[in-house]
């Protein structure tokens, strides 16, 4: 069976988007190299997960780049080219990805690939990629400023992980980029799930987003990986709300219909009162499968036939302005 796909978080497996999301992983989140992607990762690299792991906690950043420069032969097997890329997701029914970067140099020290480079690839092929900037809220105005130039290169929204900066959604810190996006009628991605980090998961209760959503109505808000294990919570809040979107990137689908497992309001009000605010999302470079098997995942779960097809692709086409 074919279907219509928009990835709305989708990894970009070039060589130098799986170098740096190594290299600028930030050492909060080291434990997602031994426990969490590692596992999958490693054994590609011809290593244990607990042997990355150690080279990312114990080597500076110049000594990591030089020790994964020696693992390259077996690196360059995760990764492909753009064009290579866009003829795989083309062979898989997915029409558009969403791109995305983060920045989180203020926290974690380490300064990774640049927006700009995303918004190179969004330039070369707008038919096929949106891309997100990636923004940290502790730079302040620099912040917005960021926010303003990746619009002006061609990005068209923005992400962000509250978790690594230690600020919830409210924080007045936030509220600067808030207006901007509003300006600019582009939405923001936020991390709001189980981290594995060194780093409190208390700032990413959805709770906080009712918050923000009341404040700036306008703003198109997505509430990444499904809000678990807040779901009844970021459920709540997103039937209050107009503007808040849900993505379950990162989960395997057959979870959200297993019983016992915390997503049973997400499948029920997704295929009725929310069913128009569920994103599908895949993340899956590191996910050991394709963005294919995911979106079949989908397909096989106890929603309604027009309903898988609007989590698939027709709410992101409408949030993105597609059709």
């Amino acid at each position: 069976m074919t279907y219509r796909i928009i990835d709305s978080l989708c990894y970009v497996p070039t060589e130098e988007v799986v170098m740096d999301l190594i290299i600028s992983l930030p050492p909060q989140m080291s434990r997602y190299l031994k426990d969490i992607f590692g596992p999958r990762v490693a054994p590609i690299l011809g290593i244990s997960a607990e042997e990355l792991y150690d080279m990312k906690s114990k080597l500076t950043v110049p000594e990591l780049k030089a020790k994964l420069m020696q693992f390259m032969p077996n690196i360059r097997k995760l990764t492909m080219s753009i064009e290579d890329f866009i003829d795989h997701l083309n062979k898989m029914g997915v029409e558009k990805a969403v791109i995305f970067n983060l920045d989180e140099e203020t926290p974690s020290g380490i300064a990774g690939l640049p927006n700009d480079y995303y918004a190179d690839i969004v330039n070369q092929y707008p038919e096929k990629f949106v891309g997100f900037a990636g923004i940290d809220p502790l730079k302040k105005m620099n912040a917005v400023r960021e926010i303003s130039r990746c619009y002006d290169i061609g990005l068209r929204g923005i992400a962000v992980r509250p978790f690594m900066f230690g600020i919830p959604p409210h924080d007045a810190k936030m509220y600067p980029l808030y207006s901007k996006c509003v300006e600019l009628d582009i939405p923001i991605w936020f991390h709001l799930s189980i981290n594995y980090s060194t780093n409190s998961m208390e700032v990413e209760r959805p709770i906080y987003l009712d918050i923000v959503a009341q404040d700036f109505p306008e703003l198109k808000i997505i509430a990444g990986h499904g809000g678990w294990p807040w779901v009844n919570e970021l459920v709540a809040v997103a039937w209050k709300n107009p503007n808040i979107y849900i993505d379950i990137a990162s989960y395997l689908p057959r979870y959200l219909g297993m019983q016992g497992t915390g997503w049973d309001s997400l499948l029920h009000y997704g295929n009725t009162v929310l069913q128009d605010k569920i994103l599908f999302g895949s993340t899956w470079l590191f996910m050991g499968t394709t963005i294919k098997k995911l979106a079949d995942g989908i397909m096989d779960l106890p929603l309604k036939e027009e309903v898988k097809k609007k989590w698939l692709y027709h709410n992101a086409a409408t949030l993105l302005g597609i059709e």
